[in-house]
């Protein structure tokens, strides 16, 4: 796992009815926010599929990997200054080896980002 416990720790951690929910911190003072942007951290998408799949990673105690990605927004801006605690929904639907996903990133009434995601272990 290449971020945890460095970009974000986790507050909390449960899975119960095909649903993960994860509480997380975010670092604004982690090196990727020094060319994402100085002054104005944002988190990077690419850096928030990596956060889901290392929570899967740790779900099923074993690498996950990204398969395909059917739907993908960025609904706000992810501040980690603004919003440092965020919570990850993960829906999970498992066929067999796939992984059917549907994620959304929020804090308090905000929404940021929503993704529908296949993975396979």
């Amino acid at each position: 796992m290449i971020l945890k416990d460095k970009f974000y720790t986790i507050k909390s951690f449960q899975f119960k009815e095909n649903e993960l929910l994860a509480e997380i911190t975010l670092n604004p003072n982690d090196s990727i926010f020094e060319g994402h942007f100085p002054n104005n951290p944002i988190t990077p998408g690419v850096v928030q599929l990596e956060i889901v799949k290392e929570l899967l990673s740790l779900h099923y105690n074993k690498k996950v990997c990204l398969k395909s990605i059917s739907s993908c927004k960025y609904l706000a801006i992810l501040n980690p200054e603004k919003s440092p605690i965020v919570l990850i929904r993960i829906s999970i639907n498992q066929v067999e080896d796939d992984i059917r996903t549907t994620i959304t990133f929020t804090s308090e009434n905000t929404t940021f980002t929503k993704v529908n995601a296949f993975y396979y272990n």
